[in-house]
This record gives structure tokens, C-alpha cells and sequence, in this order.
């Protein structure tokens, strides 16, 4: 007769292999230094706005063009990452950001806080395209769901310790000390290259481009469900830029908080969104993704309000329900893009679709800083229009999926290889 622990199912934690726990670490450590080297731009706008003479819509404009840049990296990474593995452009790109950090720090104009935060785009890209595919690949399918949302929950880890980072480093060293801190993790490339097994099989991915059984990206199924997923991830992204670009502006400017007081909500935020997006990655793999980002995107309606401060008593509330309704879609987004895409083009697919998304939700902070430096909406009344607005339509636009994009792809080699440890 067999016992309860033999026939009780193995915990989703105790499957993974230590390979495959190597695996997701690196890419969610490197997609926690990722959040925090573009947040702590964010939290110091004001501050650079006062030092260098510009206004909030030229400092947004500033984040617009990394966004932009984003999909040159991304693009570029799933290229490589398709022909020579996924470790090597995950490798190039944290040290791209940290030499981009080290150097905004000694920016001497504004001018030269444009350029290399735009160049700052095209690592950010890479490394989300290179860690995200490494890290679904390995781990086991049965708990995808749930370590996509933690995988992408590592952005909330790196915005929170950018709020409280800044909260005690820039009232004592001014905001370039930040950017320093920010060129540190450049060493995180040295464990990645020998602790951390490849999830690609390179002879296998050639013997399908051999033997003609990849996918062209040019293929008529292929492109309805590229564009799909692209517009899908624009919403994505709207919605998130849509609360949280002005947000530390909107907090500091119009509600009158200090860098300590905006810290606390930021932290708060983000503790939400790490809940949120754990749990939107479970919800999506029990009832679905789209019934997973319609919970999360309906539920954050009725806190849009609290979110912005209009009940400045309830403001702790808004803050986390923002990250724990609001930011939680983004939790599906690993597990949404690498399940659409056979393995051999996985890694191009997902760096397009990601970071199209990306360039074409890029000018959602300038617009809203321009709707409210030239058209007198305020900072509250932007974020909620924007935020509610992109959240709605990507739960939308996943509830009405074409059904073009429902076509099964040619078959084709599994291109990943099993980790071993």
C-alpha cells in the first residue's frame, strides 16, 4: 500500500534542478539590476531637472529614447542569442549597463545624459531578451507560470532597492553617487559565465536551419501572431509607464512628499508588485492568461483615484495596490512570449515582440509630460487616463485574440538542451 508522501505530488520548488535554479537566478538578478539602474533615473528627475536647467518634458523625453533603444537590443540579443546561445548576450549586456551608469554619473551636460541613457536602451534590451528565454527554457513546465511572475517580479526587488537606496544616498551625495552604485554590478558577468549552464544546444539549432524545419519569420501564421503579441505587450507597457514614469514627479511636485516620503510609497508599490505578479503568473497558468491580466487590470480601477492621492489619508493604500493590481500583468509576460515561438527562433521572436511593444509604448511618458506642461492636465489626471486606459486594452486585446494566431507552427527539433546538477 503506498503512503500519503509517495502519492502526494512533488512541491513545484523541489522539481528544478540545481542547473536550472542557476539558470533563473541569473536572469532574475540581472532583470533586479536592470529595474534599478532605469528606476533610479526616475526617483532623481527632479533633481536633474534643477541641476541641468531642463524641464520634465526633456527628462522624459530622455527615458522615451531608451525605450526606443530597447528594440535595436533586443533584436540584436535574440539574433545572437539564437545562433551562439543565450549566456553570451546576457553576459555583453550587464556590462554594457554598468558602463553606461558609471558614465552618466560623470555626465557633464544634459547632453550627455541623453546619449548615454539612450545607449542605455539597446543593454536593457538585450539583457530582458537573453534572461527571460535562458530562464523559461530551463526550468520545468509544470511551474512556468508561477516563475515567470517571479521572474519578472525581480523588477519590483530592483525599483524598491533604487527607493531606498536614493532615499539615504542623495540627500548626503547628490543623485550621481546613485549612478555609480549602478556601474558595480558589471561584475555579476563573471558567475554567469561559469556557474551557469546553457539552455541552447547549438548543433541541434543548426541541424534545423539544415534541414529547413525552422519557422520563417516572414510566414504568413507567424506574422499575424507577432503582431498580436507586440500590440498585446504596448498595452503592457502603457499601462506600467502610464502609473509609474511620473509618479515620483507626481508625489514630489504636486502632493509635496520628500525623497524619504517617496521612498516609502515606492517601496510599498513595489512590494505589491511583487506579490502581483507571482500571483498573476499562478493565475495564468490555472485559468489562463487573459483571465489573469483581466483580474489584475480590473482590479486596479477603483484604486486609480487612492493611487494618485485624492484621498491623501489612503495614498500607503493606492501605492500598493498599484503594484499589486496595476503592475501585475507584466508577471505573464515571460511565460506568454516563450510559449508562443518554437525553439530555434525563440530568441528573435521574443526580443522583437518584447521590445516593439516597448518602442511603441516609448512615448507615453514625454506625452503625458507634455499634456501636462502645455495642455494643463495634471499629474494625477494623466496617470490615471493612461494607466487605466492601457490596462483595459491589454486585457482586452487578450480576450479577443485572433484567431489566426491560434494556427500551430511547423514542427521543428527542441532546440533546449537539458541542464544537468
Amino acid at each position: 500500500m503506498s503512503t500519503t508522501s509517495e502519492t502526494r505530488p512533488l512541491p513545484w520548488w523541489k522539481e528544478p534542478t540545481r542547473g536550472q535554479w542557476l539558470s533563473f537566478l541569473a536572469a532574475w538578478v540581472g532583470w533586479v539590476l536592470d529595474a534599478f539602474d532605469f528606476t533610479i533615473y526616475l526617483l532623481v528627475m527632479p533633481e536633474m531637472a534643477k541641476e541641468f536647467g531642463v524641464g520634465v518634458t526633456a527628462l522624459a523625453g530622455s527615458i522615451t529614447l531608451t525605450l526606443l533603444l530597447r528594440l535595436a537590443g533586443g533584436v540584436a540579443a535574440g539574433a545572437v542569442a539564437d545562433r551562439w546561445g543565450r549566456k553570451l548576450p546576457l553576459m555583453l549586456s550587464v556590462i554594457w549597463l554598468a558602463l553606461c551608469d558609471g558614465a552618466v554619473a560623470l555626465a557633464p551636460t544634459f547632453t550627455w545624459v541623453l546619449v548615454l541613457r539612450t545607449l542605455f536602451g539597446f543593454g536593457m534590451g538585450a539583457e530582458w531578451t537573453s534572461g527571460a528565454t535562458l530562464a523559461m527554457e530551463n526550468w520545468p513546465e509544470r511551474s512556468r507560470g508561477i516563475a515567470s511572475g517571479i521572474l519578472h517580479g525581480g523588477w519590483s526587488i530592483g525599483y524598491l532597492l533604487a527607493a531606498v537606496v536614493s532615499a539615504f544616498v542623495v540627500p548626503r551625495w547628490g543623485w550621481r553617487a546613485l549612478f555609480v552604485l549602478a556601474a558595480v554590478p558589471a561584475l555579476l558577468a563573471l558567475p554567469i559565465r561559469y556557474w551557469v549552464p546553457e539552455s541552447f544546444d547549438r548543433e541541434k539549432a543548426a541541424a534545423a536551419r539544415r534541414s529547413r524545419t525552422t519557422p520563417s519569420l516572414t510566414g504568413r501564421g507567424l506574422v499575424t501572431r507577432l503582431a498580436w503579441a507586440s500590440l498585446v505587450m504596448a498595452f503592457n507597457f502603457g499601462g506600467y509607464y502610464g502609473l509609474t514614469s511620473l509618479y515620483p514627479v507626481l508625489l514630489k511636485t504636486e502632493l509635496g512628499l520628500t525623497t524619504q516620503g517617496v521612498s516609502a510609497l515606492v517601496v510599498l508599490f513595489n512590494v505589491g508588485m511583487l506579490l502581483g505578479t507571482a500571483l498573476c503568473g499562478a493565475l495564468a497558468t490555472r485559468l489562463g492568461v487573459a483571465k489573469a491580466v483581466g483580474i489584475a487590470a480590473f482590479g486596479m480601477l477603483p484604486f486609480l483615484a487612492l493611487y494618485v492621492g485624492m484621498v491623501p489619508s489612503l495614498l500607503w493604500l493606492g501605492a500598493f495596490a498599484g503594484g499589486l493590481f496595476g503592475a501585475a500583468p507584466p508577471g505573464i509576460a515571460p511565460l506568454f512570449l516563450t510559449s508562443l515561438f518554437p525553439p530555434s527562433i525563440r530568441g528573435r521572436c521574443v526580443g522583437l515582440v518584447f521590445h516593439v511593444g516597448a518602442f511603441l509604448a516609448a512615448f507615453v511618458p514625454t506625452g503625458m509630460a507634455a499634456l501636462v506642461e502645455h495642455a494643463g492636465y495634471s499629474h494625477s489626471q494623466v496617470i490615471m487616463l493612461a494607466g487605466g486606459s492601457f490596462l483595459v486594452a491589454m486585457a482586452a486585446s487578450l480576450f479577443l485574440r485572433p484567431r489566426a494566431t491560434l494556427d500551430e507552427l511547423p514542427a521543428e527539433p527542441e532546440v533546449a538542451a537539458p541542464t544537468t546538477g
